[in-house]
Order: structure tokens, then C-alpha cells, then sequence
């Protein structure tokens, strides 16, 4: 069983690296579309032109394709023909979302805590994250980024996981992945023999998680 992130914690003084998710996890994806439906929206209104809506509708779709391909096949190479102008799109419609929508609350807290008490943060997640964290304000917390789509390998393919072991000369129960997805997160930390902490739907603040680990573990 895959643990959610506040209820069966693992055993953390065995913990020496913490990887993140980002979509979905620092931030929320439902916040995060919303900002991005009203800019298209008001821009829509502005210029009295389809094209915005347009374009965050060829968003989704692209997405939607690396979701199918993610499950139809373990190195979802296909997706990668698209790459660049979802990039594109991801760049002009949700960067300025995520700025908008902001990190989830609670969680530079419970990154601040970390540090100094592990041998290092990272980033893994399947898209390009360096923007992201850099508007969300985060990136100083982690001391490297893992990207699936660089790897060619997405979640729930353990290499991406594996590579962080190889990388952190760690054995996999001394990592533990924060992410907000069973099939994605939890499949590829638990395939790759690692611990995990899975963010439930409701999921809404990082508060109680750091509370329960300032007061019964660290």
C-alpha cells in the first residue's frame, strides 16, 4: 500500500533524499488552470479573437496525448514529436498561471525543513521544471532537477527513480518521493523500491503534514 502524505509516514531517519513532484504537488493544477482559462478569456475579450481559447484547448489536448502514451508504452518516445510546441503553449498560457496560482501553502515550510536534515532535495517529474520553480519561488531548495521528458522515460517507468539511486550512491529505501498521483508517483517510486508520500485529491495545504513531522519525527 502507498501511503498519502498524512497517514502512515514513513520511517524518516532512513531518509537521505527527498524528490518532488511538481505539477500537482507544489502547486495545484486546479488553481493553475483556472488563472490560465481567465487569461485566455480575457484575452479572448481584448482582441476579439478565438485564437487563446483555441490554444489552451490544443494544451490540453497535447497533454492528453502524453497521458495515453504514457500508459500505451514504458519509453513513451512518440510524445516527444509534439514536445516543442507544447512547450510553447505551456510557456505562453500556464508559466503565468503557476505565477498566479502560487505554491500550495505550507510547503517552503515544510521544504525549509527539510533541508539540513537530509543530504539533499531534488526535483523528478516528467516536464521541464526550471521555469516553474523559478516562478513559484523554489528552486533554491533542490539540488537538481530530473525531467522525464530529457530521460525519455515518464512515470511510472522506474529509471527516472533509479537514476537518482545511482546518482545519490543510495540504496532505494533511503528516498523518499512526494508526489500527488498513485499511478504515476507512487507506481514508479514502488517499481524502483522506494518510499513515497502520495498528496490525496482533497489535498489542500502542506500544514498538517509539517506538523506531524516536527512533532513526532524530527
Amino acid at each position: 500500500m502507498i501511503p498519502d502524505a498524512t497517514s502512515n509516514l514513513p520511517d524518516m531517519d532512513s531518509i537521505q533524499v527527498v524528490s518532488w513532484d511538481v505539477d500537482g504537488t507544489l502547486y495545484s493544477t486546479r488553481r493553475a488552470a483556472w488563472h490560465a482559462g481567465m487569461r485566455a478569456l480575457g484575452s479572448t475579450i481584448r482582441r476579439r479573437r478565438l485564437d487563446p481559447l483555441w490554444e489552451l484547448a490544443e494544451l490540453r489536448e497535447l497533454w492528453r496525448r502524453v497521458e495515453q502514451a504514457r500508459f500505451d508504452a514504458q519509453n513513451p518516445v512518440g510524445v516527444h514529436e509534439n514536445s516543442r510546441r507544447r512547450r510553447e503553449l505551456e510557456s505562453r498560457w500556464w508559466a503565468p498561471a503557476i505565477v498566479a496560482s502560487g505554491p500550495r501553502p505550507g510547503v517552503e515550510a515544510l521544504l525549509g525543513h527539510f533541508q539540513g536534515r537530509v543530504r539533499a532535495q531534488v526535483i523528478l517529474t516528467d516536464y521541464e521544471a526550471d521555469d516553474k520553480l523559478r516562478g513559484l519561488g523554489l528552486q533554491k531548495y533542490f539540488g537538481a532537477v530530473y525531467v522525464g521528458e530529457r530521460m525519455g522515460f515518464f512515470k511510472p517507468n522506474p529509471a527516472p527513480f533509479e537514476r537518482i539511486l545511482e546518482d545519490f550512491g543510495l540504496e532505494p529505501e533511503c528516498m523518499l518521493h512526494i508526489g500527488d498521483r498513485v499511478d504515476t508517483d507512487g507506481a514508479g517510486a514502488a517499481a524502483a523500491g522506494c518510499r513515497s508520500l502520495i498528496l490525496r485529491k482533497d489535498f489542500r495545504s502542506f500544514g498538517e503534514l509539517y506538523t506531524m513531522l516536527v512533532s513526532s519525527l524530527w
